[in-house]
């Protein structure tokens, strides 16, 4: 018999770029029965304010003991403060990128104390094309726009490639990203420099010798279309409306793109369950996530391989023949 307890003290560094995503972290450390202080983003965002409005009425509200477990708090970047947090800790929880995690690892944990280190990471779109035909198209496009352009594909779970399977490719990418391209034009706030960034980002794709060709002139849904996918594909992604596509005609085309780096397989017209057999069987490194188009930015507590709450518990083991023993000792 399992009896699960907070680990204790939980020290959470959020990212800068998933505004919301402080939220969940402490919120999986709280069930988990831990005690959490919260490093927030110093930049600026409506959401977090909103949320810590909603905090401090639910405290005022009939739950004020809840305030001994959550503490949020801003600081410049200061070695001195992250060590001494991080030697008050029993779970370490770093969101933010691997130029984050190496900063803040420099910073010991007590011996005890694990750490749940959340990286960069990149994501892949699946489409089949047939289905994308039979589509409601406004939809599918609207579903691809949150889960790209709604954060400038700067967060993990962002597509940055498209696969295509099937009969129809070439009518469903017309259909499809005609569609994208109306939304974009209505919705997206597109910057200057996004244009600059993105034609240096091809250029230096071009110059690694890597065979891929520009598909589309519009600067705000630019797609390179690749030949091939190979491990170094990645080290030329970008946001803000900057996608890779490749015509595949089998799953085992994709691995060597779904590395340790992968996290999100999002589909559209394909079989989950097969997706998700095709990781677990072909051994991939990566690949933690496998939802529908629409869904990558829904956050959950099973995060990049981590089941949260779970991890940021302890177990407390008593094997049932003890448990047997005490049930059936007769009372004094």
């Amino acid at each position: 018999m399992d009896g699960k307890v907070g680990r204790g003290v939980a020290l959470h560094f959020a990212p800068s770029n998933v505004p919301i995503n402080f939220a969940v972290s402490f919120t999986s450390s709280l069930l988990a029965g831990n005690i959490n202080i919260v490093r927030l983003s110093s930049k600026a965002f409506e959401q977090v304010d909103i949320v810590v409005d909603c905090m401090k009425k639910t405290f005022r509200d009939g739950f004020r003991d809840m305030e001994q477990y959550l503490i949020l708090l801003r600081y410049e970047h200061d070695d001195a403060v992250t060590r001494y947090l991080s030697s008050l800790c029993d779970v370490r929880i770093i969101w933010g990128g691997n130029r984050t995690i190496e900063t803040v690892r420099a910073a010991k944990l007590p011996p005890r104390a694990i750490e749940m280190a959340f990286a960069d990471r990149h994501s892949v779109a699946l489409m089949n094309s047939d289905a994308v035909i039979r589509a409601d198209i406004k939809k599918l496009a609207a579903g691809f726009y949150t889960d790209t352009y709604y954060m400038d594909q700067n967060a993990c779970s962002s597509p940055r490639i498209v696969i295509w399977f099937g009969g129809r490719v070439d009518e469903a990418k017309a259909l499809f990203w005609n569609e994208v391209e109306r939304l974009v034009e209505t919705d997206y706030d597109f910057r200057d420099i996004q244009a600059i960034d993105k034609l240096n980002q091809l250029c230096l794709l071009g110059a690694s010798g890597k065979e891929a060709r520009m598909v589309s002139w519009d600067n705000r849904v630019m797609r390179i279309e690749v030949s091939c996918l190979d491990t170094g594909l990645m080290d030329y992604k970008l946001g803000g409306g900057y996608f890779f596509e490749y015509t595949a005609d089998n799953l085992n085309e994709l691995v060597p793109i779904l590395g340790k780096s992968c996290q999100t397989l999002s589909h559209y017209g394909m079989d989950a369950h097969e997706l998700q057999h095709f990781v677990t069987d072909s051994g991939l490194r990566g690949c933690d996530r496998i939802v529908p188009v629409g869904k990558t930015m829904d956050l959950t507590f099973k995060w990049d391989g981590f089941d949260m709450i779970e991890t940021m518990s302890r177990y407390v083991y008593c094997p049932d023949y003890i448990m047997k023993q005490i049930l059936d000792a007769p009372a004094e």
